[in-house]
């Protein structure tokens, strides 16, 4: 009898193991704005300026407790706005299979006019990094 109650504590303990990590377990550790050129790839450097002929890239870097393991799968949103309009929505349903973790997003920067812009990111509606930049000519 001693033998199956601890394998069962030990089924258990594995089962807690794999639970999915929840989004207030996870902490933004920064976030930035950059650009990439032709839509190819880019440096981690924080803009504040991107031109219009670049892609406009939004990093967020997050990381969780306990460590070990993967986080799930989390619906992440990149919400665009303009003042308080919303101009631009993606979302995407994300495996978060590490910590630390970078989410990125990238989209012309044509799409946009010249002026000043914030893109909130969300994990399952809660917001994890907010950024300002503008576009130039």
């Amino acid at each position: 009898m001693k033998t199956i109650w601890i394998a069962g504590m030990a089924a258990l303990a594995m089962l807690q193991g794999c639970a999915s990590i929840g989004v207030d377990q996870m902490t933004s550790t920064g976030g930035m704005i950059t650009s990439a050129r032709g839509g190819g790839g880019w440096e981690e450097t924080p803009m504040k300026q991107i031109k219009q002929r670049d892609s406009v890239v939004v990093l967020t870097h997050l990381k969780w407790d306990p460590q070990a393991g993967s986080a799930g799968n989390h619906a992440v949103k990149w919400t665009w706005y303009s003042e308080d309009k919303v101009v631009a929505i993606r979302e995407k349903e994300v495996r978060f299979d590490k910590t630390p973790m970078r989410l990125n997003w990238h989209l012309p920067a044509g799409n946009f006019d010249p002026g000043h812009y914030r893109v909130i990111v969300t994990v399952d509606n809660k917001i994890m990094d907010t950024q300002e930049y503008d576009i130039v000519r």
